[in-house]
């Protein structure tokens, strides 16, 4: 899995304090309902036992083996005042307008 969090998405995250075990989860949900389709989400957790943890540019993010099932291998992470975060890889946006929560 390779993650690319661009400039303007490094000086955000940096200003966030990070607890000890704490991380920036990049969640994949899979849907299936009428329709199937992958819901993104961007938090502040806790690393669980199945997460893979990266640091990146003194950012710690956290990936379950799960959401690495329906992530591409290569995601970009970037920021932008009107909106919020966003998901994307070379060939899709997966989600904008992502708000950084704290799950705890």
């Amino acid at each position: 899995m390779n993650i690319e969090i661009k400039e303007a998405a490094i000086e955000q995250l940096l200003k966030m304090n990070y607890k000890e075990n704490e991380g920036v989860r990049i969640e994949a949900i899979y849907v299936g309902s009428c329709s199937i389709y992958v819901e993104h989400e961007l938090k502040i957790d806790n690393k669980n036992e199945d997460d893979e943890r990266f640091i990146i540019a003194g950012v710690p993010i956290l990936i379950s083996s799960e959401s690495k099932k329906h992530l591409p291998d290569k995601v970009f992470l970037n920021y932008s005042d009107g909106l919020g975060y966003k998901l994307y890889s070379d060939d899709e946006t997966l989600r904008y307008n992502l708000q950084l929560k704290r799950v705890n």
